[in-house]
């Protein structure tokens, strides 16, 4: 911090190197901070298979979820999301007006898994056209 008393072109350099520098600071801080919240939410989470009934305007569908689809149908409800989950060989529409009734993983345990990269949602198929 001595340099930012100097006059001159060292002055000017440091002060654009700290300008520089402080916004990656600012992203790394919040990104490990994001990290290590990420770890106290999985370190107390079991992943196990649910029993679900999914209710859909047109029927409902009783399915038993890997942990991982159980994670990502939270996620598509949640967030209101327009889906299909693919489930054996049958197609499960998953709208916004779609109503889950059994458990599912916290939502803090499913943001905890997206942060980690551990939330892939192979069986989910994006639906275009659909309407909210």
């Amino acid at each position: 911090m001595i340099f930012l008393l100097r006059a001159g072109a060292a002055r000017a350099m440091v002060v654009w190197g700290v300008a520089a520098v402080l916004p990656l600071l600012a992203a790394l801080t919040a990104s490990l901070g994001g990290q290590a919240r990420a770890e106290r939410a999985l370190r107390a989470y079991v992943p196990q298979s649910t029993q679900v009934v999914v209710q859909t305007a047109a029927r409902d569908y009783d399915l038993i979820l890997s942990p991982e689809d159980a994670a990502c149908l939270e996620r598509t409800v949640r967030l209101r999301s327009e889906a299909d989950l693919v489930s054996g060989d049958q197609r499960v529409p998953v709208r916004a007006d779609t109503l889950v009734t059994g458990t599912l993983p916290p939502r803090e345990v499913v943001e905890a898994l997206t942060v980690r990269g551990l939330l892939g949602c192979h069986n989910f198929r994006a639906v275009a056209g659909v309407k909210k």
